[in-house]
């Protein structure tokens, strides 16, 4: 929700490609802060994201709360259950992203299977008709 002057930011990365496009932000937390926060991201109504762009989950954090829209991608929360919390927003348009988002943003921070390049096979299938 906010950075305060207490906040340990541990990376950032924000590509401006598009000046709505904000990549992603890790924080360490105090030990009160990281549960604050755990549990406002954790009451967050999160949405189903599983099989947009060819999406399987997760590996390397626990995703807390995620907003995933088919069309234009995800906006999510990641921990490492260690007072670390990644913030990471993946928006786009037309069903893929025509930069390299692998040299912006750690693979570690990506969902696994990801992949939304142009010409992929989901935007194929949700551009069909159009």
């Amino acid at each position: 929700k906010q950075i305060t002057d207490s906040t340990q930011v541990k990376d950032y990365k924000m590509v401006y490609y598009n000046p709505w496009d904000a990549q992603y932000l890790v924080v360490n937390y105090s030990d009160k802060d990281y549960i604050k926060e755990l549990n406002r991201l954790k009451s967050y109504n999160s949405t189903e994201y599983k099989g947009y762009y060819g999406v399987t989950g997760f590996d390397k954090y626990d995703l807390v709360a995620i907003y995933a829209d088919s069309y234009q991608g995800f906006v999510y929360a990641l921990t490492d259950n260690k007072n670390k919390i990644i913030y990471v927003k993946i928006i786009f348009c037309n069903c893929f992203i025509d930069i390299n988002y692998n040299e912006y943003i750690n693979n570690d921070y990506l969902p696994t299977g990801f992949y939304a390049t142009l010409n992929n096979e989901y935007e194929k299938v949700m551009t069909k008709n159009i």
